[in-house]
């Protein structure tokens, strides 16, 4: 979930908070429309603290070992809800990803016009 939030205030150009909200906007609309799927999505949306703190030891990396980029979170809907299905949602959200990247995009671009900023044409 610290990936992605990371990933929105980026791209986005919006504080944590905000991006927190939109999250949970997402996820609650996800789990409206599709109900059955409320368990997974509310885990797959956990937070790290809540999936680390399990009574796991700490883990002290190997500084000789290659940085490997961790898997993203829309790659893991698969392996929480199985088959077609779960590749189908996967497929869905992702879109739905890359959707709302262009739409903060776009409304980032004419805010930014509209306070004194340079408007991209």
């Amino acid at each position: 979930m610290h990936e992605l939030i990371t990933r929105l205030t980026e791209k986005a150009g919006i504080s944590t908070e905000q991006a927190n909200k939109a999250l949970e906007t997402i996820k609650d609309f996800v789990k409206e429309k599709f109900p059955m799927m409320a368990g997974a999505v509310d885990n797959l949306f956990a937070s790290e603290e809540a999936t680390t703190t399990a009574g796991a030891a700490t883990a002290v990396p190997d500084p000789a070992a290659p940085i490997v980029p961790a898997p993203s979170i829309l790659d893991k809907i698969s392996d929480v809800i199985p088959g077609e299905t779960g590749q189908k949602v996967e497929d869905f959200a992702k879109n739905a990803a890359n959707k709302a990247e262009d739409v903060f995009d776009d409304v980032k671009e004419k805010l930014g016009g509209l306070f004194g900023g340079e408007k991209k044409v």
